[in-house]
């Protein structure tokens, strides 16, 4: 007799019921609308990749996260992690035969062998969307609108917050410490989760204390978006083409949603996927 085998989900990963799967559909299904009326165009990548390809020259904490093994022809393959990579391979396998600028999005499932926990699961769906092939303050603000547009037509309204590497970048060139960039951000980005104590504490060690209460400051400057540009200009030296391409990109958005109305917050302290 056939041994009972008994059904069960990976720890990580979950099945949707139809009530929940037709919500997941129609939610998908406005974002793309909204996308497509943008220019944007759907693409779509393998599930699996060479892992080389995924992990570049050198992994970090996302070769702890992969799911990587030997197929049955002893390729070393993993399941993507994200899109953005994925998305990367695609360009330069395909990039004589699509047009430049080129508006993508791309929603699909990724996965990641993370230690699960509330709302984070190791198979999951992301959402990318991307201008590839020109550098206009024109083209960053059409993806800061799109977002702001998709919250909008699924009733939501809300308050996005942007920051800018090149004005960071410049911040850290201007105290010395531009070869420790990716330790700063990595850095900076647990602020929320492990207090400024700890965080100023970290920066000393990799900056020392005087240049680790700059950063601080830096990252702390609050107030409007003027005030808030104004104060991270200074503390960078002075008027700088990244402080410029910000006023332009402020004043592109405060033209599309009325002056009353400004839902866009410059936060100096976001480093989250910027040493990436």
């Amino acid at each position: 007799m056939t041994p009972y085998i008994e059904p069960k989900v990976l720890k990580g990963f979950r099945d949707f019921l139809p009530q929940t799967e037709i919500v997941r559909r129609n939610l998908t299904e406005n974002i793309e609308n909204t996308f497509r009326s943008f220019g944007f165009v759907p693409i779509d990548t393998p599930a699996l990749e060479y892992a080389e390809i995924l992990l570049g020259k050198g992994g970090g904490e996302t070769e702890k996260q992969i799911y990587r093994f030997k197929d049955n022809g002893e390729r070393d393959v993993a399941l993507r992690f994200d899109l953005t990579v994925p998305f990367a391979r695609y360009i330069a396998l395909h990039k004589a035969e699509l047009t430049f600028p080129f508006k993508r999005y791309h929603i699909g499932k990724v996965w990641r062998g993370e230690n699960t926990q509330r709302g984070r699961y190791r198979e999951f769906t992301q959402c990318d969307f991307d201008i590839i092939g020109s550098d206009s303050p024109a083209s960053d603000f059409e993806i800061i609108f799109l977002i702001y547009t998709t919250f909008l037509n699924l009733g939501l309204n809300v308050t996005i917050h942007v920051n800018h590497r090149g004005l960071f970048n410049r911040f850290l060139s201007h105290i010395g410490q531009s070869e420790k960039s990716v330790e700063v951000l990595r850095t900076v980005d647990k602020l929320s989760k492990v207090g400024e104590d700890e965080t100023l504490k970290s920066l000393s060690c990799l900056t020392g204390e005087v240049n680790a209460k700059k950063i601080l400051e830096f990252i702390g400057a609050k107030g409007s978006f003027a005030q808030t540009l104004a104060s991270l200009t200074e503390l960078s030296g002075g008027a700088c083409p990244e402080s410029e391409r910000l006023k332009t990109l402020h004043q592109y958005m405060i033209d599309a949603v009325g002056g009353s109305n400004d839902p866009f917050v410059l936060s100096p302290s976001i480093t989250r996927g910027l040493d990436y």
